[in-house]
């Protein structure tokens, strides 16, 4: 699978990614000797390919590999600003804005009654 880092801490050796297939994010944890690359930390925005597998319901990455270093940054800043504008919008409270007229869809024939 291939995927995109949205996370990652070097000191924690730990990473999240958004994945092509656009289900759950992945997790992966660099516990050392197991993963062929231990030494290796992605930065937000690499571009991946790894190793899909579930561990208690979650799905964690094995094997990652980097293919493109910062491949996809605009993604990592579109998710953050739309993290921004649902903590703003849920501190406020959700607005639903309505229209004073009803709407009519414009292919629609008015009958008229003789």
């Amino acid at each position: 699978m291939y995927g995109v880092v949205i996370w990652s801490s070097i000191k924690e050796k730990k990473a999240v990614f958004w994945c092509e297939d656009h289900g759950d994010l992945v997790f992966f944890h660099n516990e050392g000797a197991v993963d062929e690359n231990a030494g290796e930390m992605f930065g937000a925005g690499d571009l991946v390919q790894f190793e899909v597998y579930l561990d208690a319901k979650l799905r964690k990455a094995r094997n990652p590999k980097l293919i493109r270093e910062k491949a996809n940054l605009e993604l990592t800043e579109k998710l953050r600003h739309h993290g921004n504008l649902a903590r703003s919008a849920d501190a406020r409270g959700k607005v639903l804005h309505f229209s004073a007229q009803p709407l009519v869809h414009p292919h629609s024939a008015q009958v008229k009654q003789a």
